[in-house]
């Protein structure tokens, strides 16, 4: 009788501790899940779930705006943010995005990368390490919701479907990954 009390309150501690060591990003993760909420705006009018066809169409449309064109190499689509301080013309942002689409041609995530248009090794207070609050506070006003939190060289916010990683690349760039979690997680059982 004592051997079998105490192998069930070794297993209940090991339930326990399993589920203590969650990390408080897993923990996020399962709690917005589950709330059912669905974030799929990503910006201009793009959104998970559309076609590639829709893609194109909807970037096409920006740049006859005047709002977006060719990012480097033809590989990217370029906007560029404005400081709203007229006087601070060397903060003007560029912002390369481009979707990353399932087999389906469906749009499941977008890649980002910001930096500052006169960036140069030389101009030291325009490196992505003086960026990244930039962009961590545009994204919090651009998508409100939880804050963002810290997971090992990243900087994660979790709202719904929707996670957004921010971090620096390069001295020069700061990468941003939109996805929907949502499909991410059902790919990754598969």
């Amino acid at each position: 009788m004592k051997l079998n009390s105490l192998k069930k309150l070794g297993i209940f501690l090991v339930i326990i501790l399993v589920c203590s060591c969650q990390s408080e990003y897993t923990k996020l993760v399962k709690r917005e899940l589950a709330s059912g909420k669905t974030y799929n705006s990503v910006f201009h009018g793009l959104e998970f779930g559309q076609t590639r066809k829709e893609f194109y169409e909807i970037c096409w449309n920006l740049n006859k705006q005047g709002i977006a064109t060719h990012g480097g190499k033809n590989e990217n689509v370029q906007t560029i943010l404005y400081p709203k301080d007229s006087t601070q013309t060397t903060k003007k942002i560029k912002m390369l995005f481009y979707a990353k689409f399932n087999p389906e041609d469906i749009i499941t995530a977008m890649d980002v990368t910001f930096s500052y248009v006169a960036w140069a090794p030389w101009n030291k207070d325009l490196e992505s390490d003086d960026l990244l609050p930039v962009i961590q506070d545009s994204l919090m006003k651009w998508y409100p919701g939880n804050a963002f939190m810290k997971v090992k060289n990243t900087l994660v916010k979790v709202d719904g479907n929707r996670q957004i990683q921010l971090k620096t690349e390069t001295d020069r760039d700061v990468s941003v990954l939109i996805e929907d979690l949502k499909y991410k997680l059902n790919h990754l059982k598969k």
